[in-house]
């Protein structure tokens, strides 16, 4: 029999769910591999006729391989890859770092993230009304931070609120994390054709902002601030076998927040196996696809009633709301 929210899932199929395999971690290396090949392939094919579409493709692909190894990556900011801190950080710092964010800085906002889920101050709920009160331009604004603007969204978010919460040696570090990486880039860049390098790494950072932003909506948008995270995101795509497999699972979005310290791997199997013993709410939010919430959500963006979000805020003390928000500390990596 259902209860609340999740409450009523039995707990041999939790503890299941929370029991780590190391095995699965050979996903890293095989999502490296697969991206290596695909190189391979524009180097194979890069005086072909159809070189163009191919890259094409191998740029998506190789975008669809880095939103995964970043589920590996979030994985290890929350401590679910391993109990050690600095093979945490090891993992997370290879797996978070082809999105081209720091690690150290994504860590520090992503566990504070899971504190004040969907609240004012929470960077994931898009409070157009603080940037414009035009009701077509807030429509607008919102349908590009959703469709592929997202990641500038987050990193100005990220300058203007997160960085300051680090201390002097994680900011050295954030810095450091930063220009190792785009230094090899720029390494590859210099090495490779240029051809082969923009379907390798440029144009896959671009649909990857794309996937970011889209994923983004149907996680939070419209979702309420609630004490219990069993109604504060969306799960979706739980059809899209092919589609996890290389995601690594990050759509089962809604039983990451209520279960934070459940590892990728098991996010699946646990999804199917409490399913059953959701509330109706919950199963509300649970989508089989990608494309139909990205879609229903799109139709909510452009049916914003911008004065009815400005009504939700307007006895808020914004500034205090904030400061009393980022003053919280986020969870702690291994949170159950």
């Amino acid at each position: 029999m259902a209860g609340q929210g999740m409450d009523a899932v039995p707990r041999e199929i939790l503890r299941a769910a929370y029991e780590r395999k190391p095995i699965y971690l050979l996903k890293i290396p095989l999502h490296y591999g697969l991206w290596a090949g695909l190189a391979w392939v524009l180097y194979a094919t890069q005086h072909h006729r159809f070189a163009i579409p191919i890259g094409i493709v191998v740029a998506f692909t190789i975008a669809n391989l880095i939103r995964g190894l970043g589920a590996a990556g979030h994985d290890a900011v929350h401590g679910n890859l391993s109990r050690s801190k600095t093979i945490s950080y090891w993992l997370a710092l290879l797996c978070w770092s082809p999105s081209g964010f720091p690690v150290t800085l994504y860590a520090n906002y992503h566990l504070h993230h899971h504190k004040i889920t969907n609240t004012y101050p929470d960077v994931d709920n898009v409070v157009v009304t603080d940037y414009t009160k035009n009701p077509t331009l807030a429509k607008i604004f919102l349908f590009c931070v959703y469709t592929f603007a997202y990641p500038m969204y987050f990193l100005g978010q990220m300058m203007k609120f997160y960085m300051s919460r680090l201390t002097l040696g994680q900011q050295v570090r954030t810095h450091l994390e930063t220009l190792g990486y785009f230094s090899l880039v720029g390494l590859a860049a210099w090495k490779m054709p240029f051809q082969v390098w923009f379907f390798c790494f440029a144009l896959p950072f671009i649909f990857g902002a794309i996937l970011a932003s889209v994923t983004s909506m149907i996680e939070h948008f419209e979702m309420p601030a609630t004490d219990d995270d069993a109604y504060s995101s969306r799960t979706y795509g739980t059809k899209s076998d092919f589609l996890n497999f290389l995601w690594n699972n990050v759509t089962y979005h809604n039983e990451h927040h209520k279960y934070p310290g459940i590892p990728f791997y098991n996010l699946k199997s646990f999804h199917h196996a409490a399913y059953p013993h959701y509330d109706e709410r919950v199963k509300a939010e649970c989508y089989g696809s990608v494309l139909g919430p990205t879609f229903m959500l799109w139709g909510r963006i452009l049916k914003l009633d911008v004065d009815k979000l400005e009504e939700k805020y307007r006895d808020l003390d914004k500034q205090k709301e904030r400061e009393k928000m980022l003053a919280v500390q986020g969870i702690q990596p291994g949170a159950a």
